[in-house]
């Protein structure tokens, strides 16, 4: 059944050369899960190492959706690579063990319609920044634009 949830974009996070935007999607009005968002934060630094299988071309420019669900909370990490397509690794943590990360994509599971909402904003602002700029992309106003609301 749908439930309106509430989406948040929390802050732009510098790790090792990477800006990554971070948003959560919660269910509830706060997303209150202080211990595994930092802990999250630490796990950054080895998820951005993974390679995809096709191109791993990118501007070390991301986005990280933070999914409080029903199964657990989901970790969507997404960056751009070869300009124009969407690498994505997704995690899921149960909720009595969120210090524990299962990579579960990679086997026909795609972002739900929730965490969709906030890739289609990054979808329309990469377009309108980077890719309709090609001759000098625009990574900043690409940063600045973020969305927060409840669908």
């Amino acid at each position: 059944m749908y439930k309106k949830r509430h989406i948040e974009f929390k802050e732009i996070l510098d790790v090792n050369g990477w800006k990554i935007k971070i948003y959560t999607i919660s269910k509830d009005t706060d997303f209150n899960y202080n211990s595994f968002y930092e802990n999250v934060k630490v796990q950054l630094t080895d998820w951005l190492k993974i390679k995809n299988g096709f191109n791993t071309e990118h501007e070390n420019i991301g986005f990280l959706i933070l999914h409080a669900g029903t199964e657990g909370i989901f970790s969507l990490i997404n960056w751009w690579v070869g300009k124009n397509m969407l690498n994505t690794l997704i995690f899921k943590s149960d909720y009595d063990n969120l210090f524990e990360f299962e990579k579960i994509s990679g086997n026909g599971l795609a972002p739900c319609i929730w965490e969709l909402e906030i890739i289609n904003h990054e979808r329309i602002a990469w377009t309108n920044h980077t890719l309709k700029e090609a001759l000098k992309p625009n990574y900043s106003a690409y940063l600045k634009s973020t969305f927060s609301g409840t669908f």
